[in-house]
């Protein structure tokens, strides 16, 4: 993912000197994932013909699908075969993302594969991402991105982990985002949710997120300075 300058939030957000405190989401009960076998998608600003991949390690080709004049797509997602050389601990498939930190697996031995972004192949070259971002006031915004998680067997995901570098990377924010894991996957592709809260004050930055199943659907797809611009009006 490519680091860029733009803030999301006001500059006071980089004044965060001490430890962040936790923003709660509030608390909602945990419902199992849904299998997902294909993505629905719109790239934004595209035009012309072209296609949209999901790479892997050293921009192997997992999975694509041609993009539609309007920017719509349909891809459907890599199987059992093309993934199993590449499954890791639960852990370590969210570190791929830039969330560090502890997940604890209720099938010790389940494999897992994620990712947050797709390489269009036509009009628009940069990593597009199914995110999106809000000034909710002057010192405070809220960031969501959709997460597709692989597992070979089902499990109970759960711990906290560390997503400043997601944050960092779409908005230029320093600080640590500490979000919640809290997922019943199910085997297969599962669609999650990572969603963050940032607040700002003299005193530092508060942030905090959770990271959960949901319903997949339709999303647009934007890059990440698309994402700042959704806040900036730039």
């Amino acid at each position: 993912m490519n680091r860029i300058s733009p803030l999301l939030l006001p500059a006071a957000l980089l004044l965060a000197g001490c430890a962040p405190r936790t923003v709660s989401l509030g608390a909602a009960p945990t419902a199992p994932a849904q299998p997902v076998t294909q993505i629905p998608g719109d790239i934004s600003r595209w035009s012309g013909t072209g296609s949209v991949a999901l790479t892997g390690p050293g921009g192997q080709v997992l999975a694509r699908a041609a993009v539609a004049p309007d920017g719509r797509f349909t891809l459907p997602l890599p199987g059992e075969a093309a993934l199993t050389p590449l499954l890791r601990s639960p852990g370590e498939a969210l570190s791929g993302l830039g969330c560090t930190g502890s997940v604890l697996s209720s099938e010790a031995g389940a494999g897992s594969y994620a990712f947050l972004g797709l390489t269009p192949q036509g009009s628009q070259a940069a990593t597009v991402f199914a995110a999106q971002a809000e000034r909710t006031s002057f010192a405070s915004g809220t960031f969501s991105g959709r997460v597709y998680l692989y597992v070979n067997r089902p499990t109970r995901l759960s711990g906290t982990v560390d997503c400043g570098q997601v944050v960092q990377d779409f908005a230029g924010v320093q600080a640590a985002v500490p979000v919640t894991v809290d997922v019943i996957a199910q085997p297969g592709w599962n669609a999650l949710e990572l969603g963050v809260n940032v607040r700002a004050s003299l005193s530092g930055a508060s942030a905090g997120g959770r990271l959960s199943a949901v319903a997949d659907t339709e999303r647009l797809w934007r890059t990440p300075e698309e994402v700042v611009q959704q806040v900036t009006g730039s």
